[in-house]
């Protein structure tokens, strides 16, 4: 007999669910909306690329996709890792070297957004 105070496993990996369609939408819509820019106004040189990208706006959304790109990332690795790798040390030793991995691209990415600041 279950006990009352248990949460089983009805919402188990609704969250992760959740965040991978959120961060998906989010990327889609970025997309679409940079190749329409891009195709309606073309940048021609560094300084129009540097003009357009000093935009707060423009930084906060790339930040915006970026980190959507990296949680949507972690989140799909760490299912793979959880799925497929059995044997705990390698399932724990590829998901150290992703995060890591992950986490210098999102400071890499940070630096980028804040030198063009």
């Amino acid at each position: 007999m279950r006990r009352p105070d248990s949460s089983g496993s009805a919402h188990t990996g609704l969250m992760e669910w959740l965040l991978q369609r959120v961060s998906s939408l989010y990327m889609a819509g970025f997309v679409v909306y940079a190749i329409v820019y891009f195709g309606l106004q073309p940048v021609r040189d560094h300084a129009a690329w540097q003009a357009w990208f000093a935009l707060g706006s423009v930084r906060i959304l790339w930040a915006i996709f970026i980190f959507s790109l990296l949680l949507h990332a972690w989140i799909g690795l760490r299912s793979i890792f959880m799925d497929y790798i059995h044997p705990l040390w390698i399932r724990f030793s590829l998901s150290l070297i992703a995060a890591f991995g992950l986490l210098a691209l999102g400071l890499w990415a940070a630096q980028i957004l804040m030198v063009a600041a």
